[in-house]
């Protein structure tokens, strides 16, 4: 059930209200929102759902383990994470795995009694896996106290975010779900939220989808100026469908009580990779500098283990993304883009005496943001085609096309690329807060007139039919 459907929209006018009642009588509210959680869950299929809550009974069974304090309290943390990352890797690695296993050692006679199996991918996986595996790690430090078992189902099972995050931390969950003081929000930011993501997943994202499909799947058949138009367009794409589906979360997630969580902050601003990390998904970032990074020694060992330990972070962060030797290189590309931004921030720069004047500090300040996102662009190359080889043909298709004809020299995709870089990324902010103070205004009959003309504008810029989000696959 996507966000932006009729299917949805009909789903969460019952839930809001029948739930908009509820909210100061704590217990009952927890009890309706749990309900509310796995009604939704169920329309990806009840297979899922049984799956999802054999593995919420499993991990709850853990922390009581962990609850023990007892000498084998680290034993049921290992175990914990272990089975979450075999529970993850069974449903969406087993065939990767099998393929490499079979390619690597083909010469071997008994190989062929491993095949490889038609596994459906469970919705979320990826994401409720990664708030078990923290919530787990948390009580083990004791730096979270130990849920009953609704609260954290509730928290594992969250609607909004469940299908493609944000990764909530489960400390501030807990307190604003036992909390009869929920999140008092105002309308004028949801509406503006709630436009924001469908502007950005129904108009732009649905129209850059079909400059970045085909390019992807066959390069060869593109020009050298068409596969940079593709290679931009999916940056662009990308962002707007992941942080519009992150608005849109973020919208539910206030009118039912909880703050939102900014899981983007205008990336493709950014000077410098070390900057975009802190912009881009900022929810995986903190998770992963606070449960991969930081554990792995972070800074405390000197630089170079620090350059180890960032590329050791990336490297499977990419591959939690999906199944395939390009999403490792994705990831190993960012390590290492990331050791090399330290190194030259920690060892060139300060040896750099002369006080550039305000044009050549603008002039760098544009070479910077250029090889940034030229960076972020190239590496997502990786990400979007479907295996190596043909990730590998698109950076030779750039480099060198036999075919001359360009295909995607039109204005409207240009105009879309300028809001997306520039309007949104540089002036997001402060179109957002122009939207807001529109919005509050107190004639109730203006701002019905303006949503109304706002959203009928986005339905007929937008397509018949809506992609479905990119992150789900994840």
């Amino acid at each position: 059930m996507l966000f932006p459907t009729y299917s949805f929209l009909i789903f969460f006018i019952i839930v809001f209200s029948l739930g908009i009642s509820l909210k100061k009588q704590v217990g009952l509210y927890k009890a309706f929102l749990l309900v509310a959680n796995l009604i939704f869950y169920s329309f990806w299929g009840l297979n899922f759902l049984i799956f999802l809550l054999i593995n919420i009974g499993i991990n709850y069974g853990i922390l009581l383990g962990l609850r023990s304090r007892s000498t084998t309290a680290k034993f049921w943390l290992i175990g914990g994470i272990v089975f979450n990352i075999l529970y993850l890797g069974t449903f969406k690695y087993y065939n990767f795995f099998v393929d490499s296993f079979l390619e690597i050692f083909s010469f071997l006679p008994f190989v062929s009694t491993f095949q490889p199996l038609e596994i459906l991918v469970p919705v979320g996986v990826s994401f409720y896996t990664f708030r078990i595996i923290s919530h787990l790690v948390d009580c083990y430090r004791q730096t979270l106290a130990f849920p009953r078992w609704i609260d954290y189902a509730i928290y594992i099972s969250y609607f909004p975010q469940i299908a493609s995050g944000p990764i909530a931390r489960a400390k501030e969950f807990y307190q604003q779900l036992n909390s009869s003081q929920k999140y008092d929000y105002k309308i004028e930011e949801v509406i503006v939220l709630i436009l924001s993501g469908l502007f950005k997943k129904y108009t732009l994202s649905s129209f850059l989808f079909n400059f970045t499909q085909l390019p992807f799947s066959d390069p060869g058949s593109y020009s050298r100026g068409d596969l940079i138009l593709a290679a931009i367009s999916y940056s662009c794409l990308i962002y707007v469908d992941f942080s519009g589906y992150s608005d849109l979360s973020n919208a539910i997630s206030s009118v039912f009580g909880f703050r939102p969580i900014q899981n983007f902050n205008c990336p493709y601003r950014s000077f410098s990779l070390q900057e975009f990390w802190h912009r881009w998904h900022i929810s995986l970032s903190e998770w992963l500098r606070d449960y991969l990074y930081i554990p792995l020694g972070g800074n405390r060992h000197g630089k170079q283990r620090k350059y180890l330990n960032l590329f050791l972070t990336m490297l499977p962060g990419g591959f939690w993304h999906g199944a395939g030797l390009n999403f490792i290189i994705w990831g190993g590309l960012h390590g290492l883009g990331l050791g090399v931004n330290h190194y030259f921030k920690e060892e060139i720069t300060p040896r750099l005496t002369l006080q550039p004047s305000a044009i050549v500090s603008s002039i760098i300040s544009v070479l910077n943001w250029g090889l940034t996102f030229g960076f972020v662009t190239l590496s997502w190359i990786f990400f979007q085609s479907p295996n190596l080889e043909t990730a590998l043909n698109f950076m030779q298709g750039i480099w060198s096309s036999d075919v001359q004809m360009v295909q995607f020299n039109v204005w409207q995709l240009y105009l879309v690329i300028f809001i997306i870089l520039v309007l949104i990324n540089f002036y997001g902010k402060a179109i957002t807060s122009a939207l807001i103070r529109l919005f509050s205004l107190k004639n109730i009959f203006f701002r019905i007139v303006l949503t109304s003309g706002f959203v009928y504008s986005i339905l007929m810029l937008g397509p018949n039919s809506v992609p479905p989000f990119i992150y789900f696959n994840f």
